[in-house]
Order: C-alpha cells, then sequence, then structure tokens
C-alpha cells in the first residue's frame, strides 16, 4: 500500500514567492511595454510630422527654384547634370529629364566652368545654336562643409544683344537722317533754279526742234530728283498724324484706284470686311496701302495676283498683302524697310523705309515674309477702332 508524499512546507512558500514575483515581473515588464509602445507610436508621429515638413520644405525649394527666371544648371563632382530648372530648358530648349544623369559636356559641347572671356559665355542649345549668356558659377557643399559638385546660374542675353543691335540701328538712321535732311535742303534751292530756266528754255526751243528732246530729259531729270527730295524731307520729319476711326477695306479701295491695273493681266482679291476698322490717319495709312500695292504690281513683271485679309485681334487689325511675283531674296528682307535700300534699278529705297515709320507712329508694325521666286507678303497691323 502507497504511503502519501508529505509536502515540505517550506518549499511550497519559496515556490508561492517565486510566483508573486515572476507575476510582479510581469506586471512591470509590460508596463514597461506599454510605455515602450506609447513611445514608439509618438516617435512614429513625430517622424511622420517631420516627413511632412521636409517634402513641403523640398516643395517650396523646388517651386522656388522653378519659378526663377534664370536658368539654373547643378553638376556633382564628376560633371554629372543633377538639377536643371524650367528657365534653363526655355533657354537652351531641353527638358530637365532630357538632361539629368547626363554629363554637361556631353550635353552642352564645353567644360562646365564659364569661360574666362565673357564675350565667349554661350552653351550649345538643343538646336545647335549657341546661346549668348551671362553666367555665373558656385561650388556646393554639404553642412560638413565636403563638396558636392557646382551650380550655374544664367541669364540670356540674346534679347539684351537685339535691342542694342537696335539701338544701333536707330543711331545710324538717326544719322542718316540728320544728313539726309541737311542734304535735301542745299540741293532744293539750286534744283528749283534748274527747273525754273529749263521752262524758261523750253519756251525759246520750237517743238520740232531736236534740242527740246533734250530740254525735256532735263526737266524728267529735275523731277526725279525732287521726288527724292521730297522722300529724304518726308522720312527725316515727325509723323504727324490726325487720327479717327476709319474702315479698313475703303482705305484699300482708295488706294487702289491709283494703282493702274491690266484686267488680264492682273487680278485682285480684295477680301477685307467692310465693317472692321482702324484708328488711323486716313491720308497716310492710304500712302503705305499704295506703295505696298505698286511694289507688288512691279514685282510681278506681268500676269499675277494680289490677295488682300484682314484679320481683327482683340486690339488690332492685320493685314496681309500677298503677291505672286518674283519675291525678295532672304539675304535683302531683313533690309526692305532700311533708307535708300532698293532691288528696283529706278527705285529711291525710299518708299517702304518711309510706310515703315508711318506705321509705326501708328502704334503698328509693318513686316514682310518672302522667298525668290514665290511672291511675297507684307503684313500691316494697325490699332482697332473700338
Amino acid at each position: 500500500m502507497t504511503q502519501p508524499v508529505k509536502t515540505d512546507h517550506a518549499d511550497l512558500d519559496a515556490l508561492l514567492r517565486a510566483m508573486d514575483a515572476l507575476t510582479l515581473t510581469s506586471q512591470t515588464m509590460e508596463e514597461a511595454y506599454r510605455r515602450l509602445e506609447a513611445r514608439v507610436h509618438e516617435l512614429d508621429r513625430e517622424l511622420e510630422a517631420k516627413n511632412r515638413e521636409l517634402a513641403i520644405t523640398s516643395d517650396y525649394l523646388s517651386n522656388l527654384l522653378e519659378s526663377m527666371s534664370d536658368g539654373v544648371i547643378a553638376v556633382d563632382n564628376d560633371g554629372i547634370i543633377t538639377r536643371f530648372n524650367r528657365a534653363a530648358g526655355t533657354v537652351l530648349g531641353y527638358r530637365a529629364e532630357e538632361v539629368t544623369g547626363k554629363p554637361f559636356r556631353e550635353v552642352f559641347g564645353r567644360d562646365f566652368a564659364a569661360p574666362k572671356n565673357p564675350g565667349a559665355q554661350a552653351l550649345r542649345t538643343r538646336s545647335g545654336r549657341q546661346a549668348p549668356l551671362s553666367e555665373r558659377d558656385s561650388p556646393m557643399a554639404d553642412r560638413a562643409g565636403n563638396r558636392m559638385g557646382r551650380v550655374k546660374t544664367f541669364q540670356d542675353l540674346s534679347e539684351l544683344i537685339a535691342l542694342r543691335e537696335q539701338v544701333r540701328q536707330m543711331d545710324r538712321l538717326a544719322a542718316i537722317g540728320e544728313m539726309a535732311a541737311t542734304v535735301a535742303h542745299e540741293i532744293r534751292n539750286p534744283l528749283g533754279g534748274i527747273r525754273g530756266f529749263t521752262a524758261f528754255l523750253a519756251q525759246d526751243i520750237p517743238e520740232d526742234d531736236p534740242r527740246r528732246r533734250l530740254v525735256e530729259k532735263i526737266e524728267a531729270g529735275a523731277k526725279s530728283l525732287d521726288k527724292v527730295v521730297n522722300g529724304l524731307l518726308e522720312y527725316t520729319r515727325p509723323v504727324e498724324l490726325h487720327l479717327k476711326p476709319t474702315g479698313v477695306a475703303a482705305l484699300v479701295d482708295a488706294a487702289l484706284g491709283f494703282v493702274a491695273l491690266d484686267p488680264g493681266q492682273v487680278s485682285v482679291n480684295n477680301r477685307i470686311n467692310p465693317e472692321l476698322r482702324v484708328l488711323a490717319d486716313p491720308d497716310k495709312v492710304r500712302q503705305v496701302f499704295l506703295n505696298i500695292l505698286l511694289n507688288a504690281v512691279q514685282s510681278m513683271e506681268g500676269a499675277g495676283r494680289i490677295d488682300i485679309d484682314a484679320e481683327a485681334g482683340s486690339g488690332d487689325v492685320t493685314l496681309a498683302f500677298q503677291d505672286t511675283g518674283h519675291g525678295i531674296a532672304e539675304e535683302d528682307l531683313a533690309r526692305v524697310f532700311s533708307p535708300f535700300f532698293t532691288t528696283r534699278e529706278k527705285g529711291t529705297g525710299l518708299g517702304l523705309a518711309v510706310c515703315a515709320k508711318i506705321v509705326e507712329g501708328h502704334g503698328g508694325e509693318l513686316r514682310a515674309e518672302s522667298e525668290a521666286g514665290r511672291g511675297a507678303t507684307f503684313y500691316v497691323r494697325l490699332p482697332r477702332a473700338e
């Protein structure tokens, strides 16, 4: 028969104490875990807030960079493009994704550092053109002072160079104008004498006398020279305008009335809306239209067609005079409105120059488009009459 096991009360007490200690330790660890878990959640929230702040700051800096009017290009220490803002793309013709990650020299055909000669500062655009720039280079470093690369800021000087050329051209034209006015006045007095004495001489020579033809040539030459003098004086004088609302179609019709057209040779398609009106000096604008039409007729040298159209904008009206003549050579197109430039043997080179001055006096623009052998189109932009 089995004897019952006697329990040692001391061991049982020790076991109970150990279990109590274990329970207390578990409770302590559970409390520590809850505190740790709360701290982790708190750190997660702080990290999320910091990430939001960092994203906002990054977006702000990115938007700030993209909003700059200066072009910005950044490269790392190996010359690889790391940043390319919108203004740089506008000037150079690239999108940021097309150049980012590529060597600067491979894209733009030169070293990153700006040339020491200011006149040589230029970058190759996507089209192959060398864009003149004003460049400034700076090193980039992190907080520890370690070099990260370099950054270039630049401005496009193309418009400034064009404006400088316009100013030089205006200065040249002003000097020519002053000289022309002086010459015209000096010529006009003896020219009047020549015409007067030629008229007296013609009275004393019979119609059937062979010398009469020589006198007529003198008269014709004097008239031609007087026309040049009048053109010079008109070009040098300030344009005086008497503006009033005027129908464009009526002005074109009036100009056409002074043009001798052979119906079997030259046809004119006047497609201007009769209701279009401009704020202009009718006499001056009619003179512009007449000159353009006469040039168109003379350029065709026979059969051809002139199409006249007008397009109304929000504040102006643009007329287009398109002919089927021999056109204007590309090298001459930029000079057609310069004084004394002409492609005709008997031209004075003042007609279109005066026309451009009149149109510009209205606050408008006169320009031409052409290809040699394929006709020309002259555009006249004038302020619209509301």
